[in-house]
């Protein structure tokens, strides 16, 4: 049995859990464990959600033989961070692809990436590891995807483009054919990329243009917690 713990008991840790239950319907090896948060307040949370056990803090859970696991934070800097400090506990990281998404079977996809509801993963394309698709999001043919990325809703990478490390995309965004965009970017919600973009930039509006990020150091600087 493969018992995935969620990392991160906001709501869209709950959501992943959920995912996670969708792939057991047709995989009974796969269990959906519970789920762990760094902020002690979230154990009030068990009260009203008694369906979702919270197992404790990713400092202190004892990882069990079977434990497989599921980073849920969005920001690309917390992904990281979280997923070094349980690979240094030993812990392992499950790739889940829900069953409503595509998957070419020419794509590659690293360990503890989630391919969420009506995603899609084109031809060739390469996921290296821990890499969020939220629901509707798209990977084009022959795309790369640098690890820790996040894709949020409805957001693409079209055919051959290139994105770093640590990147975000918010909902509606869009790179185009053959773009690049750096390492530790953020292209806006409803951004659309006509051109490659460096690495620790902020990119806005349709066509995106970028400034450099202010406080990037700040933003490097981890000890996010698993809210």
């Amino acid at each position: 049995m493969r018992n995935i713990i969620v990392v991160g008991a906001g709501g869209f840790g709950r959501d992943i859990f959920e995912y996670v239950s969708d792939v057991g319907k047709t995989s009974p090896d796969i269990k959906a464990k519970g789920l762990l948060d760094d902020d002690p307040k979230v154990q009030l949370l068990q009260d009203r959600y008694p369906n979702v056990p919270i197992l404790g803090d990713t400092r202190t859970y004892q990882i069990e033989q079977g434990d497989e696991f599921l980073i849920s934070v969005g920001d690309p800097v917390g992904r990281k961070t979280l997923a070094e400090r349980l690979a240094d506990r030993g812990a392992r990281f499950y790739t889940l692809v829900h069953p409503t998404a595509y998957v070419s079977p020419s794509a590659r996809i690293g360990a503890g990436c989630i391919v969420g509801p009506f995603a899609c993963v084109g031809s060739y394309s390469k996921l290296e590891k821990n890499i969020l698709l939220c629901v509707y999001a798209v990977v084009g043919h022959d795309c790369g995807v640098g690890s820790h990325s996040t894709f949020s809703p409805f957001s693409v990478a079209t055919g051959g483009s290139s994105i770093g490390s640590e990147v975000f995309f918010g909902s509606h965004a869009v790179v185009t054919p053959l773009k690049r965009v750096g390492s530790g970017s953020k292209v806006a919600a409803g951004a659309v990329v006509y051109h490659d973009i460096p690495e620790e930039c902020l990119v806005t509006g349709n066509p995106a243009t970028f400034r450099r990020q202010v406080l990037v150091s700040k933003r490097r600087s981890g000890g996010q917690s698993a809210g």
